[in-house]
């Protein structure tokens, strides 16, 4: 698969394209099933079935006070339009003021027709483009007609009778339902963080844990609690682990939200500044407040004996 970065590539204009546009946050089932549906018109065309999404949410430029978190980092989008197959070309376009500031008709002869070479487009029913999302489906369905390329507009993609979307995603991972993320996206939720220095008091109680920063700020993390999940590290090693998400309230007062995992097997190492992708699999209980710290090293033995049996269980399915 190739990725194009930027709207001065070198590897711009393409040609003869079925592209799909969206942000494809999460790339749950929905956005899934836009690329077979690409893929086949692609297919039925002798054409390249071709992705346009953007470096950052739209509205993180346009809306921040109301941006909504993102599930994926931009890497894990790519990774993930990769792992599913079938897209041969994704361009990701920096979304910037001038970007957004361009004219329905102008996005349309640059972008979708001047850099992608499109032949047919696909897109959902609510789609918006161009300057104050001037743009409609109506508006680019007249744009195809006149200038040679076909539009597709896409119907809502059902899982278990609801409607699949980025937003029922966040809000399960905002109860802390991990399970229901990852069935609505097909795959485990993950967040990306690299390593950095706590206050190191898990190894004064036998439990030492990596820090993770996130390594993109934009980037949700699950509801505050106890999770058991998967952590996959540089240099292709990984490692079941208990991961604690939240306020630590029985040793810190500071306030700010953590992500700590302990890696179990006994593993060894210094990974401080390295990447770390915690997939998460299920929680385990809410976060708690304790007495003493006797207490909570003793509710830390039961969390990792819990994840444990439920990881090992998992990896025998």
């Amino acid at each position: 698969m190739k990725v194009v970065h930027g709207l001065s590539s070198s590897d711009l204009p393409l040609s003869n394209t079925v592209v799909a546009i969206g942000v494809f946050d999460g790339v749950h089932r929905g956005h899934q099933e836009i690329f077979h549906q690409t893929a086949r018109e692609a297919r039925s065309l002798q054409a390249t079935p071709t992705i346009l999404t953007f470096d950052i949410h739209p509205s993180q430029l346009l809306a921040p006070h109301s941006s909504p978190g993102l599930i994926t980092t931009l890497a894990q989008r790519v990774g993930l339009i990769r792992k599913y197959g079938e897209i041969e070309t994704v361009m990701i376009a920096p979304f910037t003021r001038e970007f957004a500031g361009l004219s329905p008709s102008r996005f349309v002869e640059d972008i979708l027709v001047g850099a992608l070479g499109a032949r047919h487009i696909l897109v959902g029913a609510d789609f918006r483009y161009g300057r104050n999302r001037a743009g409609t489906v109506s508006t680019l369905l007249s744009e195809g007609a006149e200038r040679g390329f076909a539009v597709t507009i896409l119907p809502p993609v059902l899982f278990s009778g609801v409607r699949i979307s980025s937003t029922l995603v966040r809000e399960a991972l905002a109860v802390g339902d991990v399970v229901a993320a990852a069935d609505l996206m097909g795959h485990p939720f993950v967040y990306s963080g690299t390593v950095v220095e706590g206050k190191k008091l898990g190894r004064t109680i036998g439990y030492p844990t990596a820090n993770l920063a996130p390594v993109e700020a934009e980037q949700i993390a699950p509801a505050n609690g106890i999770y058991a999940g998967i952590a996959y590290l540089e240099g292709g090693r990984q490692a079941h682990t208990a991961v604690s998400v939240g306020l630590n309230p029985t040793t810190d007062s500071d306030g700010r939200r953590k992500i700590e995992a302990y890696l179990m097997g006994g593993f060894q190492g210094d990974i401080y500044g390295q990447r770390v992708d915690l997939e998460f699999r299920q929680k385990l209980r809410n976060e708690q407040k304790f007495s003493s710290l006797d207490e909570l090293t003793a509710q830390i033995a039961r969390d990792v004996e819990a994840a444990e049996k439920i990881l090992t269980a998992i990896s025998a399915v």
